[in-house]
């Protein structure tokens, strides 16, 4: 009996072998860096994995808080700068809270996601990274953050708003603004903060690496 065509063809073209990583061959290069930057034990993470039990989104993690902690200890950086964890994770800091070594879990990822938003490479959560961004410039401009303002400066980047008409979120998100709105809950304006200079200063001296 003969073989049909497309049997053949998965008979003759194997599929290909995912190159392996090998532990150590990084160096330790980035979990000192990391380390030194944020203040956090990475190195003391023995994978327990409370911290990603405790995480309420770590479902929609491809790499999940405790492998994130791993991944900077085993230098794979381009892995976590590409996932769409960093932009997922709320900064709930439930995982540092339930982390029995105090590693710092949500300060690791939220540099992860301040140097991610400062490379050149192109975001697996891009509505995500681009409010986050639209959030730091609200921030540097006032020294707080208002959600009118937020918004609206969000809407105003490319493709943003155009999107959110498609999906039908934009509606959604306008009710909810007017709503908050009436009561009193959400204001158009608000006075910049005293302190503006010492967070401006702030920002630029936490800026993630241009690469």
């Amino acid at each position: 009996m003969n073989t049909p065509v497309a049997d053949q063809k998965s008979i003759t073209q194997p599929k290909p072998v995912k190159k392996r990583k090998l532990i150590g061959d990084r160096g330790d290069y980035f979990l000192n860096r990391i380390e030194g930057e944020t203040g956090a034990n990475v190195s003391a993470c023995y994978q327990c994995e409370r911290c990603t039990n405790a995480c309420p989104v770590s479902h929609f993690m491809d790499i999940k808080p405790h492998q994130a902690i791993r991944y900077v200890q085993l230098g794979w950086r381009e892995d976590l700068l590409k996932s769409s964890t960093i932009w997922v994770c709320l900064s709930c800091e439930m995982c540092t809270t339930y982390c029995p070594n105090e590693v710092g879990v949500a300060e690791v990822i939220n540099h992860l996601r301040n140097i991610a938003a400062h490379s050149s490479i192109t975001p697996k959560e891009r509505n995500l990274a681009v409010f986050h961004q639209t959030f730091l410039e609200v921030l540097e401009k006032s020294g707080r953050v208002n959600e009118f303002q937020l918004m609206n400066a969000y809407y105003l980047k490319p493709n943003i708003l155009h999107e959110k008409i498609k999906n039908g979120s934009f509606k959604e998100e306008l009710l909810l603004g007017l709503a908050l709105l009436r009561k009193g809950r959400l204001k158009p304006f608000t006075s910049r903060s005293k302190a503006i200079k010492d967070i401006q200063k702030a920002y630029i001296q936490t800026r993630g690496e241009i690469v």
